[in-house]
């Protein structure tokens, strides 16, 4: 393989990465989004003290294990705990006083994520161009094959 045909190759891979987020992105369904009954993302599970939950509404007293959509609301009173489990098994944690709105997918602080929440989409994608560029380079090193005739006197 010559140069220029690796490089195009690369590009395409490249192009191919960078295009498929956006396009799912374009074709989902919007009204999906906007229907009537939000689908269950998490499940509250308590851990002591007075949990409530509120869809909208007013606020009512968490059972174990509540199913709860996006935007759902979470009070958490003094003395109190619970975690939210989200449906791919991430679990997020809370402890502090306060009102918490329920996220579409569970978002850990930075800290915990850095921890053992896996690895992004933009390492996983990151990643996979470097390895690219690395065969790329490998290639190009080891192939002398470049068409031209040597220079010589």
């Amino acid at each position: 393989m010559n140069k220029s045909m690796i490089r195009s190759m690369l590009s395409g891979i490249a192009a191919v990465v960078v295009a498929m987020p956006l396009h799912a992105q374009m074709m989902a369904d919007p009204s999906a989004t906007t229907s009537e009954a939000a689908p269950v993302v998490a499940k509250v599970r308590t851990n002591g003290g007075v949990i409530m939950v509120s869809d909208g509404g007013e606020f009512q007293t968490a059972a174990q294990d509540q199913p709860v959509t996006a935007k759902s609301r979470l009070m958490v009173s003094k003395e109190s705990s619970a975690t939210v489990i989200y449906d791919d098994g991430c679990k997020k944690g809370y402890d502090e006083p306060g009102i918490y709105e329920i996220s579409q997918t569970c978002v850990l602080p930075v800290a915990a994520a850095a921890s053992g929440g896996g690895p992004s989409k933009g390492l996983i994608i990151g990643g996979g161009l470097l390895v690219a560029s690395a065969i790329y380079v490998y290639i190009d090193h080891n192939n002398d094959d470049d068409d031209r005739p040597p220079v010589s006197r």
